[in-house]
């Protein structure tokens, strides 16, 4: 698993895991580290919170 380390001017380097699939995403100097490595896999995680909620209000 990778890690990335933030730097002094508050960028990060090095590799972190994408939330959904795991897959090993470069940061390459951002400010904020990515989270998802494809927009579609932050919508199915953002759907998966979602359909948990309702099941829990409606189910």
């Amino acid at each position: 698993m990778g890690r990335a380390r933030r730097e002094k001017d508050g960028t990060y380097h090095g590799d972190l895991p994408c939330k959904w699939c795991g897959t090993l995403i470069d940061q390459g100097g951002r400010r904020r580290p990515r989270q998802y490595c494809r927009m579609s896999h932050r919508w199915k995680s953002y759907g998966s919170h979602v359909a948990v909620i309702f099941g829990g209000i409606f189910g």
